[in-house]
């Protein structure tokens, strides 16, 4: 069977090989909501949590809660994600776990509203019981770095740009980096992580840009490349067998690809979205999917994986279509890329859609791993 392709429970030692991403192909699942808060995943959580306070991001949240947040976020540490949580994805074939912190797990930065506590301790915990029990493979992710990648809640606050030529920023970003080869390095199981140290950057402020190309900007893509030129420094000379997911906002691995020499140990993180930035609608999206799959490959010089995507449209959501629209983008990612990571494991999200339901019904695995959904051979009657 191929590597985490089925739906299947499987107890597994942890490997003692490191992963090479040119062949090592697996799906998993994304932890969002849970050491990074999002107010979108979880809507409830969030009215308990920011009151009328009109807080719309991790930053803003804790800025309300003063003392308080540290008690409140450290409760959803503990909670939110279980290893029960764990035994439902390994269950449904999950062979990775990727997952979203801030750099304020890592460091503490002076003048950051964000919360330093023990987002590190529950990382371990549960990547540790993923590997040792199930062999999962764990990607951490710093998702926001200091001053803000992209404007967004997501990349440390809303409208925070301050991340680009920012040599204060990048000094702070680099010592979070130095944690988090530190972390994996002394962890028991180097070889079952990677490190994705950027997540979507974006330096254009028009909103209608995310998600393109030109989201992007020469000058900020010569400010990241900077940047991950410095992390693969840093990580080759702890542990070169240690993989690095460059997520390099939305220009894909041929646009990347000749800054680095084939030998370098980097895999490409590309995202898929649908509900926004083109006509989409559940009918017809499994055949775009497909081709996002071909085109997603790139040059071939790197290998690919789909570190995040859902299948929320723009138009015309059907309940129907999700089981339809889910395998055809788990078959796709495994077929062409090296798999996919959908986001998210848990999703609440209440605002409704166009067509049938809300959020919430379109962006949470557990949702279709309960339905008994999960079955990407399914797919290949979409993607021939």
């Amino acid at each position: 069977m191929l590597l985490g392709y089925g739906v299947v429970s499987i107890l597994a030692a942890p490997s003692n090989s490191y992963v090479n991403w040119r062949t090592f192909k697996a799906n998993g699942v994304n932890l969002g909501g849970w050491l990074w808060q999002e107010a979108v995943i979880d809507p409830v959580f969030w009215a308990q949590s920011a009151g009328s306070s009109g807080a719309t991001d991790e930053w803003s949240l804790c800025a309300y809660l003063g003392s308080q947040c540290g008690p409140v976020l450290e409760r959803r540490y503990a909670t939110y994600i279980t290893p029960s949580d764990i035994d439902v994805y390994a269950a449904a074939g999950v062979r990775i776990l990727r997952i979203p912190t801030s750099y304020a797990a890592w460091i503490k930065v002076p003048g950051s509203q964000l919360y330093s506590g023990n987002q590190v301790s529950f990382l371990k915990t549960i990547a540790t019981y993923a590997i040792t029990k199930y062999n999962m493979h764990i990607i951490v992710d710093v998702h926001a770095l200091p001053g803000g990648v992209n404007g967004m809640g997501l990349g440390e606050a809303d409208g925070h740009f301050g991340w680009f030529n920012n040599a204060t920023a990048l000094t702070y970003s680099y010592a979070a980096i130095d944690a988090v080869i530190a972390f994996v390095q002394n962890s028991g199981f180097p070889q079952s992580y990677t490190i994705e140290p950027i997540n979507e950057p974006v330096d254009n402020p028009d909103i209608t840009a995310f998600g393109t190309p030109a989201a992007l900007s020469e000058a900020g893509a010569q400010w990241t490349l900077k940047y991950i030129n410095g992390v693969i420094s840093k990580v080759s000379a702890v542990n070169s067998k240690i993989p690095i997911m460059f997520q390099g906002s939305f220009k894909g691995e041929a646009y990347w690809s000749a800054n680095f020499s084939t030998s370098t140990n980097l895999v490409f993180d590309v995202h898929n979205y649908y509900f926004a930035g083109r006509p989409t609608d559940s009918d017809t999206v499994s055949s775009l999917i497909c081709s996002d799959a071909i085109s997603g490959v790139g040059d071939g010089k790197f290998p690919v994986w789909v570190g995040e995507w859902s299948f929320q449209t723009v138009n015309n959501n059907k309940f129907g279509n999700r089981r339809k629209n889910l395998n055809a983008g788990l078959y796709a990612w495994g077929k062409y890329e090296q798999g996919s990571a959908f986001w998210t494991s848990k999703f609440f999200g209440n605002v409704l859609v166009d067509g049938e339901g809300t959020q919430g019904d379109y962006w949470n695995y557990q949702t279709y791993i309960d339905l008994g959904y999960i079955n990407p051979a399914e797919g290949a009657a979409y993607c021939a």
